[in-house]
């Protein structure tokens, strides 16, 4: 199929279309989402919007229970399985659980669900770490469930991890006995049987491994993992062809998206590879068809060739159509998918219609794609371009296929020179807008092309009415001015975005004439979603040219963001209605309005984190590094120590760009929330999440607002002051001065805040530092563990000679004159003894300078290259070996470091004592996150943040 599309290049997205046959904007869960937004038009489609989960707050919003293939196949007496990579479960709401979210999948239709992957692999923090992928099994659970079913009717949906990230190399060389559904290394002497992968190998997965890395020729995750999955593939097969099945079994292989732009709707993103086979169907020789599918269309092709109808009572409306007959009658049926139809495509916020050789693009302020053609100074594109019209094909009208010596269509924005065209598709993807939005009834028919009910055109589109929202209060305001579009009804207070602290608002309805109105009714959604019953509005005023309808006192019994709509009923003989769009706003309800305004804003950070969990660590990052010589809300990107802090900038960029200075927060609670407040929230969040089990006293609340922006620096806080930060080779000493100098902290409190180093990792190209897998075991968790990795001992914290015989730490030279980065001198601990293992951990000298005092014992180290590393190479050994350790080995060269004695003391109460470590850290993060204010400069936020 040689002109197959994903409906949104994105690995959750496009799984979304697959399984549903629906736009990936139709998901309930983003659905929400969009509607609690505000931002509807378009939503934003993305993989943490993209679930397949029920939500009762949305109209049709049953993805899981009822609108889905497993669930029609299941209640059509088929067998149901899913096997391999999920990633359409929020698994942070699940309790990051491979159970848990199993059981989700078993309720969304699939009942045998096995080898099941519920996220990628970054975003599913709970695994050991020798959890990785795993062909062998996957390919085995999915042939056991072939052949257990040889004589069921079956759908079975299988999605391999491969070639995906994380590095199939690393992956290779891990025992394939170590699966996501447990350790079988004590109860199997070999490895999973597979005909087509292992067998031939005598069952040893190292051998066969061996011979895929021969086959290959490379080392590189792609190389590889497409021969591994090819192999599972061929296993699948040979299972039905052993089973009998293979020619009654239709098998669909498709990518989830383009391997040249994921996450971009240039064709390089969108066009993927797809086959299907099925010998009882169509043969078994080979060829081609070019009409153009999408991963919308999998669903009711696979349905139609099951034979169930739209008829069946289980049965759902579909946005995709099925393709079998024209597959069916291949040779005839070309123009009818090729030149007649029109696909739909969505990303973020970006959206694309493509009718035969015509693409037409509508983009946001924040497209990618328009800044990389911006970037490559492509002909029409500039990082201003909203909208954008290419030819896909040549002068003969053939699609042209790009590559390293073609250039891509796509690079000439034709829409100059095409207006009418641009018109014309513009309207067809506004209708495809308009029947996806997310606060209306979904509605299905195909927008454009040779369809049995044709979509209305630009020219003959109902006009919509734009209600006037005025005033910002609940008082009455002064009447709009007339607007003479159809409907003459017009709605205000509340304004959109305005924040309320009465939680028994009024809200209005205008009339542009009198006697127009014969009834209104007033509705309320809640911040969880739940919409409140229709309450009964009042005529409130009445004039020669104008009536105003009012509703009751509306009663607002919880924080957060909830959003107001009306029906009208107007007085004709007709009795039309007319339904407002929902009106956002915020209430902060509660003992403080400060404080249900933080609370709001923290919300929004931690479903952002709850959607990346590296986000945690790297916002820890950015306060530290924003509070070096005062919390300002600016890190100059310019100081190489900052690289990498872009990230978490980025990351909070649309939170500060809707909160940060908001007028209507500050009319509001009286008083401005800052970017620095939002950064230094952002921090909490994160300890927060990551701070599992902490004692019930510690909160980790936002205590205080007011933190003034620097000037200097751009909206988003990159640029402003460039304060000195401290240096990785600190010894005991200078790391305590500093930290007195910068922050006034004490020694105890300069032991604590280090345990920062806890959670996250170091990576080469910030900080010139190796350590991918951090500081500890479990750098996903804030905890004394980092202590545990520098103090010796486990029982007696007394006992001087035990807790000074820690794990050993040996220190190396990382030469970074390849990259843009200092070369770092660093220790390491190996976690098991053997060194191939990719599982080392590693500690700085200011991390070791807290148990052993370096002071005397610290070198310049030049490198052959030249590069001088200065006061970095110590002249000491960490620790004893053997017996030795009893005595101090006196004898030994180098000799042993003396400990830190102004922090020993300290960092073996936090290894022996968690509870203390976090009451402490909380405190003297909340000192941190203060630096450069008094009290009084400050607003206190006060109130239950936990409540409100």
């Amino acid at each position: 199929m040689t002109q197959a599309y994903a409906a949104s290049p994105k690995c959750g997205t496009s799984r979304y279309s697959t399984v549903t046959g629906r736009y990936a904007s139709r998901s309930s869960e983003g659905r929400k989402k969009a509607i609690r937004s505000g931002v509807t038009d378009p939503s934003d489609v993305s993989i943490g919007n993209t679930k397949l989960k029920d939500d009762r707050s949305v109209v049709d919003g049953n993805d899981c229970s009822e609108n889905n293939l497993a669930q029609v196949f299941k209640n059509n007496d088929y067998v149901t399985g899913m096997v391999g990579k999920w990633h359409l479960s929020k698994t942070a709401n699940l309790g990051d659980t491979v159970e848990a979210v199993k059981a989700e999948i078993e309720s969304c239709g699939f009942m045998d669900v096995e080898a099941m992957y519920p996220d990628n692999f970054q975003d599913f923090d709970t695994w050991s770490s020798n959890i990785d992928h795993n062909m062998e099994y996957v390919a085995y659970k999915a042939v056991e469930f072939i052949e257990e079913n040889a004589n069921n009717d079956f759908f079975l949906y299988v999605n391999p991890t491969a070639p995906h990230s994380p590095d199939v190399l690393t992956a290779m060389s891990k025992d394939c006995r170590i699966t996501v559904d447990g350790d079988f290394r004590s109860t199997m002497s070999t490895g999973w049987s597979v005909e087509g992968m292992t067998k031939e190998f005598g069952d040893d997965c190292m051998l066969y491994r061996a011979n895929v890395r021969e086959r290959a020729q490379s080392t590189s995750t792609h190389d590889l993992g497409s021969i591994w999955v090819d192999d599972a593939v061929g296993a699948i097969y040979k299972a039905l062809e052993r089973t009998s099945q293979l020619d009654d079994t239709v098998i669909l292989f498709q990518l989830d998206h383009g391997k040249a732009g994921k996450d971009e709707i240039w064709e390089g993103g969108i066009r993927i590879p797809q086959f299907i086979h099925y010998p009882n169907g169509f043969g078994t020789a080979s060829r081609t068809w070019d009409g153009m599918v999408s991963t919308i269309d999998v669903g009711p092709t696979f349905l139609d060739y099951a034979g169930i109808s739209e008829s069946n009572p289980h049965m759902y409306p579909m946005d995709g159509r099925s393709w079998k007959n024209a597959i069916d009658n291949i040779l005839g049926s070309g123009d009818d998918w090729k030149a007649n139809r029109c696909l739909f495509f969505e990303s973020s916020e970006e959206r694309s219609v493509r009718c035969g050789c015509d693409k037409y693009f509508q983009l946001s302020s924040s497209s990618p794609e328009k800044a990389e053609a911006a970037a490559n100074g492509w002909p029409g594109w500039n990082t201003n371009t909203a909208e954008a019209l290419v030819d896909l094909c040549d002068t003969s009208g053939n699609y042209v296929v790009a590559d390293l010596s073609v250039t891509s269509p796509e690079a000439v924005n034709i829409i100059a020179s095409e207006p009418q065209k641009a018109f014309e598709l513009s309207g067809l993807l506004q209708c495809h807008l308009d029947k996806t939005k997310a606060d209306v009834a979904p509605t299905y028919f195909e927008c454009g092309g040779n369809t049995a009910t044709p979509p209305p055109t630009p020219a003959t589109l109902p006009p919509t009415p734009a209600p006037s929202l005025r005033g910002t209060t609940i008082n009455p305001t002064n009447p709009p001015e007339e607007d003479t579009t159809p409907p003459i009804v017009h709605f205000f207070n509340t304004e959109a975005g305005t924040y309320l602290t009465t939680n028994t608002p009024v809200f209005h309805v205008w009339a542009s004439d009198d006697s127009s109105i014969r009834s209104v009714k007033f509705q309320l959604r809640d911040p969880s979603g739940n919409i409140r019953n229709q309450v009964n509005g009042d005529l409130a005023e009445v004039s020669i040219d104008h009536e105003k309808w009012a509703s009751p006192q509306m009663t607002l019994d919880e924080s957060g963001e909830w959003a107001w709509r009306a029906r009208v009923t107007d007085n004709s003989a007709a009795r039309n209605q007319f339904l407002m769009p929902w009106v956002h706003f915020h209430f902060l309800g509660g003992d403080s309005p400060v404080a249900a305004a933080v609370g709001i804003i923290r919300a929004e950070i931690e479903e952002l984190i709850n959607g990346n969990n590296a986000l945690r660590p790297k916002f820890l990052r950015l306060g530290f590094h924003d509070c070096v010589g005062g919390c300002d809300g600016c890190v100059n990107m310019d100081n190489g120590d900052n690289a990498g802090l872009d990230v978490p900038i980025d990351a909070l960029v649309p939170i500060v760009e809707k909160y940060a200075h908001n007028a209507h927060i500050t009319a509001a609670i009286g008083s401005t929330i800052s970017r620095a407040d939002i950064w230094a929230l952002a921090t909490l969040a994160g300890v927060d999440l990551a701070a599992g089990g902490a004692p019930s006293d510690v909160t980790w609340s936002m205590t205080h607002i007011g933190r003034v922006d620097c000037s200097g620096a751009d909206a988003a806080g990159k640029g402003g002051p460039d304060p000195e930060l401290p240096s990785p080779n600190l010894n005991t000493h200078e790391l305590l001065d500093f930290f007195e100098q910068n922050f006034g902290f004490s020694s105890d409190e300069t032991v604590a805040i280090m345990g920062a180093h806890s959670i996250g990792a170091a990576q080469r190209q910030n900080s010139g530092f190796d350590g991918p897998h951090g500081w500890v075991n479990n750098p996903n968790q804030l905890s004394n563990g980092y202590y545990d990795m520098i103090i010796g001992g486990s029982v007696d914290p007394t006992n001087f000679w035990d807790l000074i015989h820690a794990p050993q730490w040996t220190q190396e030279t990382i030469e970074n004159s390849n990259l843009d980065a200092p070369s770092r001198i660093q220790w390491f601990h190996q976690k098991t003894p053997d060194s191939t293992q990719p599982d080392k951990i590693i500690m700085l000298n200011a991390d070791i300078a807290l148990v052993r005092d370096l002071s005397d014992h610290m070198v310049d180290l030049t490198l052959p290259s030249g590069e001088v590393v200065p006061g970095s190479v110590t002249t000491c050994s960490f620790r004893c070996s053997g017996n030795q350790r009893l005595t101090g080995c006196p004898d030994r060269n180098p000799p042993l470091c003396p400990h830190a004695v102004a922090t020993f003391d300290k960092a073996t109460e936090y290894a022996f004592d968690n509870d203390l470590f976090l009451r402490d850290f909380e405190s003297v993060l909340d000192k941190m996150l203060k630096n450069g204010y008094s009290e009084t400069d400050l607003v206190a936020v006060g109130g239950d943040l936990a409540t409100t």
